[in-house]
């Protein structure tokens, strides 16, 4: 049975089963009601997984004072609304731009699919969305934690500073070279990629909790300088992968598809199945720099 491990005091790492690689619930412990930070992929892993966890420190779901979510992708958010009805007392915490996505997820992922039909996997079967509590603002606090709107991941990608120990919880907001299961880093917004790293090198981060094992360096980093080279080493991926698109382009190869799969293999990647994640960043990319020359 998987457990919550701890990162640093206050802090600790649950890696939830999802397909082709785990997914982070970070807990966050203080004098006041426990915070979640995200919630897996469905109702099964809060079931299996997650109340397991929580009972092995002698908690309960009704514990719990709120769920926050860092973005409203299924792996993250499909365990909220089980998490509701299970222990109605739950606060759902969202930033202000997620409201319509964490009430339909499963159209938001739909959505997403639907940009690259043929290249796509399938939508989850269920995909419960909730009424959010609290539409958060960028620099809001839940407790200890801070909101700091990183967008770059998706367009309403979040990290939550704990002000406490300065440990950053980033769910995907740090993509270095994605994870082995995307093929290269997955980016819907790479313009504001960039300038999300450099605000997130101007704060007082100490520790660094990443939602997924992120190639080459993990998940988590721990110590100032740790978390500062974690911070530039994304810098450097998102730098290489916008020159390699460009490049491409300037050699006049911009099919979505086989930019991908030459980009996946530039940096020693798996390409997946369904490609439709490296197509969404090289599209991504490709549409930025044609704002860019416009």
């Amino acid at each position: 049975m998987e457990s919550f491990t701890p990162v640093t005091d206050g802090i600790l790492l649950l890696k939830v089963p999802f397909t082709g690689v785990w997914t982070g619930v970070t807990l966050v412990l203080s004098d006041e009601a426990p915070i979640l930070v995200d919630s897996g992929g469905g109702a099964d892993t809060v079931d299996s997984t997650i109340v397991p966890a929580l009972a092995e420190l002698g908690l309960t779901l009704s514990d719990i004072g709120w769920v926050l979510a860092t973005h409203i992708h299924g792996d993250h958010v499909g365990g909220i609304a089980r998490m509701r009805e299970l222990a109605p007392s739950i606060k759902v915490g969202v930033f202000h731009e997620s409201g319509t996505r964490m009430r339909e997820p499963l159209a938001y992922s739909r959505e997403i699919r639907a940009k690259f039909p043929e290249h796509s996997a399938a939508p989850p079967a269920v995909l419960d969305g909730v009424e959010p509590d609290r539409l958060l603002e960028d620099d809001a606090m839940v407790g200890p934690l801070r909101t700091i709107h990183t967008p770059g991941h998706d367009t309403d990608a979040c990290c939550f500073l704990d002000t406490r120990s300065g440990t950053l919880i980033t769910g995907d907001s740090l993509q270095l070279n994605g994870t082995v299961s995307q093929g290269c880093a997955l980016l819907f917004d790479p313009e504001r990629y960039l300038p999300s790293l450099h605000r997130l090198l101007d704060l007082p981060v100490q520790n660094i909790v990443c939602g997924h094992p992120y190639l080459p360096l993990g998940e988590i980093a721990l110590g100032a300088d740790a978390a500062r080279r974690f911070l530039t080493a994304c810098i450097a991926c998102y730098e290489h992968d916008r020159g390699f698109v460009a490049g491409m382009a300037r050699a006049g190869v911009t099919d979505p598809l086989t930019v991908a799969h030459a980009l996946v293999e530039e940096i020693g990647g798996i390409a997946p199945a369904k490609m439709f994640l490296p197509m969404h960043t090289v599209a991504a990319y490709q549409e930025a720099a044609e704002r860019k020359h416009a």
